[in-house]
């Protein structure tokens, strides 16, 4: 019998072929295969009512005074913000067109398709002005109704399935390896790691907390309805910009982007900018967004996840222009109508 040993080359390859086919299981484990559990259902609570403008003069009834967010913790202050930026960016002139008006049982909302001239190139956004009378409208969806790793589809897909009214991108919980995810009322997970947390609460307050002033357990207990970890926050709870955003320097580049902000309990904004389209539209700075969103009349507001997941839905069609048609992502944020019997 040939008992002759290998040549060192032959098992340099093979090792190298083992060791490939190792790395190979692990991506596929780590970014490939679905990993996740079926939403979980909520049980109903006492639910906070809101009047709609058509139920009243069209202001804000019944509403108390946010409270205003503390940002005093040194960890927030990452990048500077550009008051010149910021002021020029509210001094161009802007013109609003609106694309879609709805009134339903529970919500009411008017659609906008905002365009100007930044620095010489276009820009495109699409802003959202939202009432809603419970909280029950503002829900969260995932994609393929699961809650885990590398579960994707398309916002529009999401929204019919969920039959949105109104739909948006979320915070893509799916891409990171730390998110505090609350959707619905459900805690999944509960370690933002360092980024800023946007908690909606049931009685309609929104809050953003920077890493080391977040507390999930607390949060929940104070009865959050939705969590998203993304970020930055933009505005300080009394609507102004933050003096500076926890961010990077290429997050803070021209994006397209996404947002959400709060006006009062019961009176939302969404926000998703188009970008990275020539002659069309260039996408905004966090500065650039910040300014936007305290010109939408936030008090607070909150990046979402951007670029190509930037994407608006109205009644199963899409509103904005994402680049390259988007893509698909693991969770959407949307207005929906409640039954009757919820509001009791």
């Amino acid at each position: 019998m040939d008992k002759r040993k290998l040549p060192v080359w032959a098992l340099v390859l093979m090792d190298l072929a083992a060791a490939a086919i190792c790395v190979g299981l692990v991506l596929l484990v780590l970014y490939v295969i679905p990993q996740g559990t079926k939403v979980e259902q909520t049980e109903e609570q006492a639910v906070t009512q809101f009047a709609l403008p058509s139920e009243g003069s069209g202001v804000d009834l019944g509403i108390t005074p946010a409270s205003q967010n503390d940002w005093s913790h040194a960890d927030t202050l990452s990048i500077a913000a550009d008051q010149e930026e910021i002021q020029q960016f509210l001094a161009v002139k802007k013109t609003r067109k609106t694309l879609q008006e709805y009134a339903g049982d529970t919500s009411e909302m008017k659609i906008e398709q905002v365009s100007c001239t930044v620095n010489g190139e276009p820009l495109v956004y699409y802003a959202a002005d939202i009432y809603v009378s419970t909280m029950q409208a503002v829900q969260t969806g995932f994609a393929d109704n699961m809650y885990g790793k590398n579960i994707r589809d398309f916002v529009s897909s999401m929204a019919k399935e969920n039959h949105a009214i109104l739909a948006i991108s979320g915070d893509s919980y799916g891409e990171s390896d730390n998110a505090c995810v609350i959707r619905n009322g459900v805690l999944y997970d509960s370690d933002p790691g360092t980024s800023d947390v946007c908690v909606l609460f049931r009685d309609g307050v929104m809050k953003t907390y920077s890493a080391s002033q977040f507390d999930a357990e607390a949060v929940m207990e104070q009865g959050a309805w939705q969590a998203w970890t993304f970020g930055p926050a933009l505005l300080d709870g009394n609507g102004g910009i933050l003096e500076a955003f926890h961010s990077t320097e290429y997050l803070n580049k021209i994006n397209p982007r996404a947002a959400i902000g709060y006006v009062a309990p019961g009176h939302y904004t969404f926000v998703v900018v188009d970008g990275r389209q020539e002659d069309y539209s260039a996408g905004v700075t966090m500065n650039q967004l910040a300014a936007l969103m305290q010109e939408e009349g936030c008090l607070t507001a909150y990046n979402l996840d951007g670029g190509k997941s930037a994407v608006m839905v109205y009644d199963g069609k899409q509103v904005s222009q994402p680049i390259g048609a988007g893509r698909t992502i693991s969770d959407m944020i949307y207005i929906g109508e409640v039954k009757q019997e919820v509001q009791k």
